[in-house]
Formats: structure tokens, C-alpha cells, sequence
């Protein structure tokens, strides 16, 4: 595509032309990256406390096990998948660039015990659509969560459609 190229018959009659072309250039650039985005973010609640390191565990696992899922769906390429967990005023954070290389876990939380927190997870994958995602991700869940034992509830989740 030459931008050199002068295209006579293609008039801009419209208020602000701009606004259009960014529209569309937006919509090309994410043909040609095809990558599909994903969030979701989980209240995690025991009144009699959720061990800090199982539930880091889950974390890890649900994000790996979404992603393999992704995968298995036709993602050829993983963007980034990253975790937050709130514990109060502290968090641990997770990032994951690649199947086989381990998660980079950031606990900045000295409790042992974690009768509640939030969890954000965002999934950017290269190759399937934001709503696969949220399937891939939505079908594994529960049984990660009953593996590790991790009572939740889906505060929120996000995609385009």
C-alpha cells in the first residue's frame, strides 16, 4: 500500500477526514496484528483464609493453563499474560512471555494468609479473537479453581466483540 500513490477518485467530502483515516488505520493495524486482548478480574473471599503460596499457585496455573487453552484454539503467539493480585494495600503481580519459561512472580505481600483479595488477569494473544479468549479462559477456571481449592466470584471481564 503506497501512500505516494495519488487516488483521484477518492474524494473526502466528510467534516473531518482525519477522525475516518485513524478509524481505519486503527482497523488495519489490528488485522495485520491480529492480536486478541482479554481481561478478567475475580473476587477471591475465604473468611478462614486462603494460604498466600496456594493461591499463588493458582495464579500461576490458571494463567498458564488458559494460555494453553489459547493455544490449543489457534494462538500461534503469546503477547504478554499478566496477573495482579491485590492482598489490602499490597500485590503480587505475575507475568508470562512464554510456555516453557517459568512465571515472573513480584510478591510484595507479607500475608501468610488471604482471607480476601482481587485478582486482574489480562491475556494478549497473537491469532484468535478476544472472545475466544474469554471462552478458553472461562472454560478452565473452574476446574483450576477446585483443583487449587479457590472459592470466587467473576467481578468483571472484558473483550471486544
Amino acid at each position: 500500500m503506497h501512500h505516494d500513490d495519488h487516488d483521484h477518485d477518492h474524494h473526502h467530502d466528510h467534516d473531518d477526514p482525519a477522525d475516518e483515516d485513524s478509524q481505519l488505520h486503527l482497523e488495519i493495524h489490528r488485522a495485520v496484528d491480529e492480536l486478541g486482548k482479554y481481561a478478567i478480574e475475580l473476587d477471591i473471599k475465604d473468611p478462614n483464609g486462603i494460604p498466600k503460596d496456594r493461591l499463588i499457585k493458582f495464579v500461576d496455573d490458571l494463567m498458564r493453563t488458559a494460555t494453553d487453552e489459547c493455544i490449543e484454539h489457534g494462538a500461534d503467539l503469546i503477547g504478554h499474560v499478566k496477573s495482579f493480585l491485590r492482598i489490602g494495600e499490597d500485590s503480587v503481580m505475575f507475568s508470562m512471555v512464554h510456555p516453557e519459561i517459568p512465571t515472573v512472580i513480584q510478591d510484595n505481600s507479607s500475608a501468610d494468609s488471604v482471607p480476601e483479595s482481587l485478582l486482574v488477569m489480562h491475556i494478549i494473544v497473537h491469532g484468535i479473537w478476544d472472545d475466544v479468549i474469554r471462552e478458553c479462559t472461562l472454560e478452565v477456571l473452574p476446574d483450576v479453581a477446585k483443583k487449587w481449592d479457590i472459592p470466587y466470584s467473576i467481578h468483571a471481564d472484558y473483550f471486544d466483540t
